[in-house]
């Protein structure tokens, strides 16, 4: 079977837009279950997967170009912060424009883009970075606390004394 394989990348945005953004570096608008897939070629370059990505907190980069300028105002207001996305790796049969076969290989969270944008020209590239839903090797959470830490931090402050006192122990605070 003849075709080509092409990524697609799909971020959540319903909070902001009640829509999902798709696009796709395919060299034509391609659709996957009825949801159009907007093509950006070459435009849409997005970094090789490693395991890095996928189990520690490497991140992974999006990159959007030849945006207009007037889209930074988006990007400004936290669009793209801390949103859902999903980046697939998907298979069109030669004269169609219809996914028949899509793995994928890559969920995560957007972080805050970088732009870099081009006055003179009047576009700009996005940088979108992403985090990997794993996060396997983050240290534990901060918000935790004892009377010994507790006291080393702020000084004085007895709230873990008396809390303690009911438990007649020293408690690992969790959130």
């Amino acid at each position: 079977m003849s075709g080509f394989f092409c990524s697609t990348i799909e971020i959540d945005l319903t909070t902001i837009t009640g829509e999902h953004l798709r696009l796709t570096d395919a060299p034509y608008d391609i659709t996957l279950n009825g949801h159009l897939y907007r093509a950006f070629g070459s435009l849409l370059a997005i970094d090789k997967i490693t395991t890095e990505n996928t189990l520690a907190s490497k991140e992974l980069t999006v990159t959007l170009t030849g945006i207009a300028v007037d889209f930074q105002e988006s990007v400004n207001n936290n669009m793209f912060r801390r949103k859902s996305i999903i980046i697939r790796k998907c298979f069109v049969p030669e004269g169609g424009n219809e996914i028949t076969d899509n793995k994928i290989y890559y969920r995560g969270y957007t972080s805050t883009p970088e732009t870099d944008v081009n006055y003179t020209e009047g576009y700009m590239a996005l940088k979108v970075s992403c985090k990997s839903v794993f996060d396997l090797d983050q240290s534990p959470d901060l918000m935790r606390s004892n009377n010994a830490t507790h006291q080393a931090y702020h000084n004085g402050d007895t709230f873990f004394k008396y809390a303690n006192v009911e438990m007649k122990d020293d408690i690992l605070w969790k959130k």
